[in-house]
């Protein structure tokens, strides 16, 4: 095996011995989590215009990554024009809240129901295949 390939694979190695351990407390995380307002963008769930669930942002791939995000300049964070999120240094934000944080978003998921098992939106979809007869 060669030397490129198996530091590759070491780094594949722990980056998934990485994304599996959080050493926060998730309740404490939620606390921090709405203390500091992160569900004006994010939302209560995880779902809002920014949505953490399902861990969709590299920035959850684990602790270290997610503080250092959490610690970058706002223009460095990432560097997209479009980022507002907002940089939280260590006076803000201790390391173990931010680890907290991490541990409570790695809890959040999007598990919407059926449309079958929502009443009003099946009475919805039935109306709007009533009004197209030819489909």
């Amino acid at each position: 095996m060669t030397m490129k390939l198996s530091s590759c694979l070491t780094g594949v190695v722990s980056l998934l011995i990485a994304t599996s351990a959080c050493a926060g407390d998730q309740e404490k995380g939620a606390a921090v989590f709405n203390e500091h307002g992160c569900y004006s963008c994010h939302g209560y769930e995880g779902l809002g215009r920014t949505p953490l669930v399902n861990n969709v942002s590299g920035m959850l791939v684990n602790e270290t990554v997610f503080i250092n995000f959490l610690r970058q300049r706002a223009e460095l964070n990432p560097t997209l024009p479009a980022n507002s999120m907002p940089n939280y240094g260590v006076n803000a934000l201790s390391d173990e809240q931010a680890r907290d944080v991490y541990a409570y978003i790695r809890t959040l998921t999007d598990n919407p129901p059926e449309t079958q098992d929502i009443p009003t939106f099946v009475t919805i979809l039935d109306a709007a295949k009533a009004d197209r007869p030819d489909e």
